[in-house]
């Protein structure tokens, strides 16, 4: 079970980062089941060493902000209480959208592990 915490009316979980062996915490993740992706705030994940390399795919992505550039990467592992996944490919942005975030766990992660959100008791479950 992992505990929703409500921030400007959102639902938000704590997510943890691992990237090369380095792992960081993140405490203001939004859970979305509105965004297709996965993305974390750049400026949060510099701190485990993640930045742009050569070979990184950059793209556009899209939603209620507008646009935002953003490339990807994939992370050893991406946690949210007991709920990992290793080899997980993410987005890392600016993530300029007027609340302080250091991600959004998006529609992608939550499928691959078959999330469950409980908004009555604010949990979410997996299989």
């Amino acid at each position: 079970m992992i505990s929703i915490t409500i921030k400007h009316d959102l639902p938000f979980v704590e997510a943890t980062v691992t990237f090369r062996g380095q792992t960081i915490k993140c405490e203001n993740v939004l859970l979305d089941t509105g965004s297709a992706g996965t993305i974390f705030n750049v400026d949060k994940l510099i701190e485990i060493g993640v930045k742009p390399e050569p070979n990184d795919m950059t793209h556009t992505i899209y939603g209620v902000g507008g646009a935002e550039f953003v490339y990807s990467k994939t992370m050893d592992v991406i946690q949210i209480g007991d709920a990992r996944l290793q080899n997980f490919q993410i987005e890392i942005g600016a993530m300029d959208y007027g609340l302080e975030l250091d991600g959004i766990i998006g529609f992608d992660f939550m499928r691959e592990l078959g999330l469950m959100i409980d908004t009555k008791n604010m949990n979410v479950y997996y299989k």
